[in-house]
């Protein structure tokens, strides 16, 4: 792989952000198939939860060959806890629709869009196991789809509000846009963007939460980024 000199480093960091995700998906998804009643959305939840875990330690394979020391990580595994306390907290509550919003949405949408640009760049550099990246990526869309599906037939149900979701979304959104840049300065050494990383993210969100060009009554202002 063409990683060029001080590049290792930072490309750990940004893996460790995904690992560290990807610990949280595993516990979600394992949580949350102990809430669902369908057949099918408990073996869906299930798998998630083993793909997860696979992710994780495939993510961490990773780091230990381009920064056998470790990646410095503290303020992302801060925010990271953050966000997790807050996913836990809904489901000790039972709250199936704002775990959905934080996890399989937000938090796999954001892995998604790092992960989809990301790729470009190992394309360039000739990084090794194309098929298995082409899989991983899969497996988040997947992820990320169904939580868009689900949280839809919810919403259809009258088992959710639309406004209650917005009123949720804020938090999870400050926190998931806190800790894409708290790698930034990875991102730049890299000569990548995080806004355009924010920006594809925002094209992935449900048509009801996405912000729009004048802004949004439901999301703090701080959080629009000019399209």
């Amino acid at each position: 792989m063409l990683v060029k000199s001080g590049e290792h480093v930072h490309l750990a960091q940004l893996l460790q952000f995904m690992v560290l995700g990807e610990q949280l998906a595993h516990d979600c998804a394992k949580a949350q198939a102990t809430l669902v009643k369908e057949p099918g959305l408990q073996r869906f939840l299930a798998g998630q939860a083993k793909q997860e875990g696979r992710h994780a330690v495939i993510f961490q394979w990773a780091i230990r060959c381009l920064a056998p020391r470790g990646p410095h990580s503290l303020v992302i595994s801060h925010q990271m806890n953050q966000y997790r306390r807050l996913i836990m907290s809904a489901l000790t509550r039972g709250d199936l629709a704002e775990s959905l919003l934080a996890e399989q949405i937000i938090l796999e949408g954001l892995g998604q869009a790092i992960l989809q640009r990301l790729e470009t760049g190992l394309l360039k550099r000739g990084a090794p196991f194309r098929k298995l990246r082409q899989i991983l990526l899969q497996q988040e869309e997947a992820h990320h789809g169904f939580g868009i599906r689900t949280l839809q037939r919810m919403l259809n149900d009258g088992h959710t509000s639309i406004d209650h979701l917005r009123d949720l979304a804020p938090a999870y959104l400050e926190l998931g846009k806190a800790l894409l840049f708290s790698a930034q300065d990875s991102f730049y050494f890299i000569q990548e963007d995080p806004h355009e990383y924010w920006k594809d993210f925002q094209h992935g969100l449900p048509e009801w939460l996405r912000e729009h060009p004048h802004g949004s009554p439901f999301l703090p202002k701080d959080l629009y980024v000019a399209r």
